[in-house]
């Protein structure tokens, strides 16, 4: 295995790492915040400051704002939750934001080095 092959699974297991973080600082800020904040600054300015640009990244505002269309619809024609708002779950988030990466894969990294780490 060469350094190159190490590097690039290297930066996409971090990438992950980064872009989770941010994604459950979002969900926890919206759900005290009671309503969708701006994905751009609450969500995609933190993954880049952190030095990420996954492909995904700017396709993950119109996710979130259709996401928020869907759920006042549903709730206008009374097929909803009531007045609850009903935010994306985190892996559909992450998922968007890392399409082209192996999810599965930087999850079981993931998994295994907290595995690692409690044992």
């Amino acid at each position: 295995m060469g350094i190159r092959s190490i590097e690039k699974q290297l930066a996409a297991e971090l990438c992950f790492e980064a872009v989770v973080e941010a994604v459950n600082d979002y969900l926890d800020q919206c759900g005290q915040a009671g309503r969708y904040l701006p994905p751009h600054e609450h969500l995609v300015m933190p993954i880049i400051r952190a030095g990420f640009y996954p492909q995904g990244l700017f396709k993950i505002t119109h996710f979130i704002f259709r996401e928020e269309m869907i759920g006042r619809a549903e709730r206008r024609d009374g097929t909803g939750k009531g007045r609850e708002l009903d935010f994306p779950s985190a892996d559909s988030l992450i998922e968007t934001i890392m399409n082209p990466y192996p999810i599965v894969r930087l999850r079981t990294a993931r998994d295994r080095k907290m595995l690692q780490l409690q044992g």
